[in-house]
């Protein structure tokens, strides 16, 4: 029997974020520099709440489902404020920043998680890394 395969269903409850990190990132300073108020920053060292081992700083703008359920929009959000400040994040990437765009949701075996060819040429020319982040755990 010729059966057709079928699409699976899409990813849920996805977030977008713009992450900056730096040993000794100061957030602050993004901040100025970018002039946007970010999602959350952690300072450099210790932190209680993060990943054992982890210290260097952060400064995430993130959208999620609180802003809009949509990913299409979620990306658009953050690709727009990225967009607007290439240089600025061209200058923090050349004085030893790690930037990246993290892409996070569930997903189920056989889900599929959707980027049209203009959100991937957008992608392309911010010339930013890309991390997808799936939770598979059952919810």
């Amino acid at each position: 029997m010729n059966q057709q395969a079928r699409p699976g269903e899409s990813w849920t409850l996805t977030d977008v974020t713009l992450l900056i990190q730096k040993p000794d990132l100061d957030p602050e300073d993004v901040t100025r520099r970018l002039d946007i108020q970010p999602s959350a920053v952690r300072n450099p060292g210790v932190d209680r709440w993060g990943p054992p081992g982890e210290t260097s700083g952060q400064w995430r703008l993130q959208c999620d489902e609180r802003t809009t359920r949509t990913f299409s929009e979620q990306l658009h959000f953050i690709l727009a404020a990225a967009e607007g400040r290439t240089s600025v994040l061209q200058s923090l990437n050349a004085e030893g920043c790690e930037i990246s765009i993290v892409i996070g949701g569930y997903a189920a075996n056989d889900s599929q998680l959707s980027l049209t060819a203009a959100e991937l040429i957008r992608l392309a020319r911010l010339d930013i890394p890309l991390t997808l982040t799936p939770s598979l755990s059952e919810r």
